[in-house]
């Protein structure tokens, strides 16, 4: 949000229809470059797998028994094809959710424009890595799931042979063995995750439970709906929104820091709140293939005013504090 800072914190939306704008704004609002897989649209549900042996992983794939439909897609698809463009991965993991019956329709959304067919990038070649995984089974809860722990095991797994450095992973997880994925365990989680974040890191977060949605409670939503993560202690200390989750994730990363994020739970198309997406239904997948479209598209319910309101928050701590003055504003703009 440097520029917006050094322009007095002025944020004007996009004219409509004007691509090449809403292009440089997103890049001013967040410099960083941010991909978040989602295993659903906003309005769908993400299935829980009794046994993910149906999806023919192979044996040291992971733990197996129970597990999210998201995750052992993509794990699968990824098994089969190690470097597929995004496209391919995207209809993979479509193909093989058609094919075991379910209907969801994964997803990707970024920060700034992703060409379809370029290379699928988990990491930077070189430079820092970072991971956090949240695993939540709910334990003993009313709508307990199976499958979260055996979902975050896998996918640290699979990060961690991508060259992840294992020693700077941090695991939330209601297993009595780690730590507490509570409500503030889970910000604590991604306050670490971004903490000294610099230009050149690789970024990586995984999220396997409950997703939710809650009536907006500020009027920036186009939906009327506040995407959610479900915390272990939700009923007590209630779900995470997605504005939260935009202000402590994705507002602090500077530019030139690569987070991959995969959200496997309901509701979780928009959870980041990102200016660009593309979901792959059949509908879409043909637009890519027939040249109709070539990368992800400006996301036409993306919160300017929500950009605009942590953009002026930092800016005015910036003129008091500094840089990190600005740093702890936009964690509480939009609270």
């Amino acid at each position: 949000l440097l520029p917006m800072l050094s322009g007095g914190g002025k944020l004007e939306p996009p004219q409509a229809g004007n691509v090449a704008e809403f292009k440089e704004k997103a890049a001013q609002i967040l410099p960083s470059e941010i991909r978040m897989f989602s295993g659903c649209k906003d309005e769908q549900t993400s299935a829980d797998v009794s046994n993910t042996a149906s999806f023919g992983l192979p044996a040291d794939c992971g733990p197996g028994g129970a597990g999210g439909a998201c995750t052992n897609a993509m794990m699968l698809s990824l098994t089969k094809n190690p470097s597929p463009t995004w496209i391919q991965l995207l209809d993979d993991m479509r193909g093989i959710l058609r094919d075991k019956s379910f209907t969801q329709v994964p997803q990707l959304s970024s920060s700034r424009e992703v060409l379809l067919n370029s290379q699928f990038q988990l990491k930077k070649e070189s430079g820092p890595t970072k991971a956090l995984f949240i695993g939540i089974n709910y334990v003993g809860q009313q709508g307990e799931l199976r499958g979260c722990h055996n979902d975050v095991i896998q996918m640290k797994q699979f990060v961690t042979k991508q060259g992840f450095d294992e020693g700077n992973m941090k695991v939330l997880m209601d297993d009595g063995n780690n730590e507490e994925p509570t409500h503030q365990g889970i910000l604590n989680g991604i306050r670490w995750l971004v903490d000294g974040a610099q230009a050149g890191d690789s970024l990586f977060m995984h999220y396997s439970g409950h997703g939710g949605r809650l009536r907006d409670d500020n009027g920036d939503e186009a939906d009327g709906y506040d995407e959610t993560m479900v915390p272990v202690d939700y009923q007590s200390a209630n779900q995470i929104r997605d504005d939260v989750i935009f202000q402590e994730l994705c507002a602090q990363l500077p530019a030139d820091c690569l987070l991959t994020v995969v959200m496997d739970c309901c509701h979780s198309g928009s959870i980041l709140d990102l200016p660009f997406n593309f979901a792959c239904s059949e509908d879409g997948s043909q637009q890519v293939h027939n040249g109709a479209i070539s990368g992800l598209q400006p996301n036409g319910s993306f919160s300017w005013a929500k950009a605009a309101k942590v953009a002026t928050a930092m800016y005015a701590a910036y003129q008091k504090k500094g840089m990190s003055g600005a740093m702890q504003a936009a964690m509480g703009a939009m609270q």
